[in-house]
């Protein structure tokens, strides 16, 4: 297939170029320009801390912000806190948006027994009131702990809706919980109660009438 563009774009990610202050001269170390840490953000000399996009692990402004209360702390007060990065909900601000948190299904069933629903936008009132229709909610558990361990949402507010699968995720709220959680009507984040809907019915958890298409 051919399609016609005026410009095409081809992101390849953030190298990083903490070479170019010279680390070393400190006798910090450092990997494919960015600088290491362990957990507690300790670079190799234990009393030099580093935080944020500097140390190449989740390049966003608000790890920045909690790695940098955490490094604060962990350099005054002794290594007493770690970072975890487990749940870090992202968003890009593209038309339309998107968002992500978690695994990618390939990931997922990689690691896990996994289930997977995707909630279309055309079955929802507002995004189909606001005529912005193009658009789904993914969400992908692990079907043992009947827990989410990925979603992926395109289209409108994506960067908002995610970060409700996110809060779920960091809360250990098992599918059925997400399912019966009364969201406020009409929005874009019933996309999220919709999936979890689908995945109970899958689940044959409990009873769950459909209210979306078949299509797929």
């Amino acid at each position: 297939m051919e399609v016609e563009v005026d410009a095409a774009f081809f992101a390849v990610g953030w190298p990083g170029n903490a070479d170019r202050i010279d680390p070393g001269a400190a006798g910090v170390s450092i990997e494919r320009g960015y600088v290491t840490v362990d957990d507690h953000l300790r670079t190799s000399q234990p009393h030099i801390f580093a935080a944020g996009d500097v140390d190449g692990h989740s390049l966003l402004v608000s790890s920045a912000r909690l790695e940098g209360r955490i490094a604060a702390e962990n350099a005054v007060l002794g290594p007493r806190r770690r970072i975890v990065r487990d749940v870090v909900p992202a968003g890009s601000f593209t038309d339309p948006e998107y968002g992500s948190v978690g695994l990618t299904e390939a990931q997922a069933r990689a690691r896990h027994d996994c289930v997977v629903a995707i909630a279309r936008y055309e079955d929802l009132l507002r995004p189909v009131a606001d005529n912005q229709p193009e658009g789904f909610c993914k969400l992908i558990v692990e079907r043992a702990r009947r827990e989410i361990v990925g979603a992926h949402v395109l289209g409108e507010y994506s960067a908002e809706v995610v970060q409700m699968v996110a809060a779920c995720m960091a809360a250990g709220m098992r599918i059925e919980d997400v399912a019966e959680f009364q969201f406020a009507f009409p929005t874009f984040t019933e996309g999220v109660g919709m999936a979890a809907q689908m995945l109970v019915r899958e689940l044959e958890i409990r009873a769950m009438p459909q209210v979306w298409s078949s299509l797929g």
